[in-house]
């Protein structure tokens, strides 16, 4: 028998309990005890707890939650509208997005919210994120990158954003494909500038290194400032 059987075992039994006398009870408790192996002092105690436990709140185990589905939904609304940055830096870019939102007079949430967000750890907002990133009607989105082992002697930078200049940016592939990977299709490579959210993109055949790179050298043409640095994923086409 699981707690949550014995629990509604003396749910059941509760109001009985408490309007019995105290030979009444004493035969409850027996019943209560025999079914489920509870010590007398701990049935007591249980029908205690059940007495002031409000049943208008809902049950809830562990440490009180701090972000609610207001907070959800006010980085969510964030989210959709930087065009799905990732976790860390659409953290830093939060205040930047509530600021505009509110001029726009397109901020509906509550100021409680709106504390709570502002005041979001960067862990917090990268965890929360990763739930709405490549979700879609219950579907995660495909993906064409595979890991590769040789990332393990590139070096990997460590830090905040906010120290790289102006022409450091962001660069993946995306691939059009409809909802199957099969056959030759449509790339293309995306640069976000990580200061200016500068946003530029080179359509390709192919995901091939070559190709990839005359991307990159069309995207560095198009810049209205020098190109500094990439930060690529794992993906074989940078890589390599």
């Amino acid at each position: 028998m699981n707690m949550t059987t014995k629990t509604s075992i003396f749910e059941r039994y509760l109001k009985e309990y408490l309007q019995a006398s105290k030979k009444g009870k004493g035969k409850i408790l027996d019943t209560i005890c025999d079914v489920t192996l509870y010590q007398r002092e701990s049935a007591i105690r249980k029908f205690r707890t059940l007495q002031m436990k409000d049943a208008s709140l809902p049950h809830w185990r562990g440490r009180k939650r701090k972000y609610g589905p207001d907070v959800r939904a006010a980085l969510r609304m964030i989210f959709d509208t930087s065009g799905g940055l990732c976790g860390e830096l659409l953290h830093a870019a939060i205040p930047e997005y509530v600021d505009v939102l509110k001029q726009n007079k397109d901020w509906k949430h509550r100021p409680e919210a709106t504390k709570l967000l502002l005041e979001m750890s960067e862990r917090t907002c990268k965890r929360m994120v990763k739930t709405f990133r490549g979700v879609k009607d219950g579907r995660r989105g495909i993906g064409s990158t595979k890991p590769s082992h040789i990332k393990n002697i590139v070096p990997v930078f460590h830090g905040s954003w906010k120290s790289k200049p102006v022409g450091y940016g962001q660069i993946d592939t995306v691939v059009h494909c409809g909802s199957r990977l099969q056959g030759e299709m449509i790339y293309s490579v995306n640069f976000k500038d990580i200061q200016t959210c500068w946003s530029t993109r080179a359509a390709q055949w192919s995901k091939g290194e070559i190709v990839t790179c005359k991307s990159i050298e069309r995207i560095e043409k198009k810049l209205p400032f020098p190109l500094v640095g990439l930060h690529p994923d794992s993906g074989s086409e940078f890589i390599n």
